[in-house]
């Protein structure tokens, strides 16, 4: 089980820096169901947020099963922010969403894949789910050895992926919502790659 024990800037505790592996139900039972957050009164209705809104996923990829050949929309969900963190009440959860470029571009325009555009408006998902999600569109690369033969896709894929993950190791200083630093830069904290 994973335990909040890094401490960057004296207030709330995080995982140690790095990307950890869990599926979903390892995901709420370390940032739900864990007793540490027995008297929250945010967590659980985050959570359930969390869920309604992967399951609009899940329903285009079962309406659009023929186009999508069986394939996923979603790659996985990198879980980061104050839900990721020793503090009791969040007010929401932070996540890149990864979408299979792939599969995205075959359902692109078609009734009832507008989702996939309303799913990243920042003002729906704080409202309707509590989230705060970002895209990234996933798209598999033969090797990063050979930067200079990929297409543009393909190595803005690779440059956002790297952005996020340097993104949700860092912690702002205490009690500061500024823009961040270099001295923010580095990384402090861990947060959780979701596989569904």
């Amino acid at each position: 089980m994973f335990e909040f024990t890094a401490q960057p800037h004296g207030e709330d505790y995080f995982l140690r820096p790095g990307r950890y592996q869990v599926d979903a139900e390892e995901a709420k039972a370390l940032l739900v169901e864990n007793p540490r957050f027995e008297a929250s009164a945010t967590r659980a209705g985050i959570w359930e947020g969390f869920e309604r809104y992967m399951a609009r996923f899940f329903q285009l990829e079962a309406h659009f099963e023929t186009e999508l050949s069986g394939s996923e929309l979603v790659h996985c969900v990198w879980l980061g922010g104050s839900f990721v963190s020793s503090r009791l009440n969040p007010s929401n959860a932070d996540l890149t969403v990864f979408i299979d470029d792939a599969g995205a571009q075959k359902i692109k325009g078609k009734p009832k894949a507008g989702w996939m555009t309303q799913a990243f408006s920042r003002v729906h998902t704080e409202r309707h789910f509590s989230l705060s999600a970002l895209e990234v569109r996933y798209r598999p690369v033969r090797s990063v050895f050979e930067l200079g033969v990929l297409e543009h896709p393909e190595l803005e894929y690779l440059r956002q992926r790297g952005a996020w993950d340097d993104w949700w190791q860092r912690c702002r200083p205490l009690g500061e919502k500024d823009a961040p630093t270099l001295e923010s830069a580095v990384p402090r904290r861990g947060y959780l790659e979701v596989t569904l």
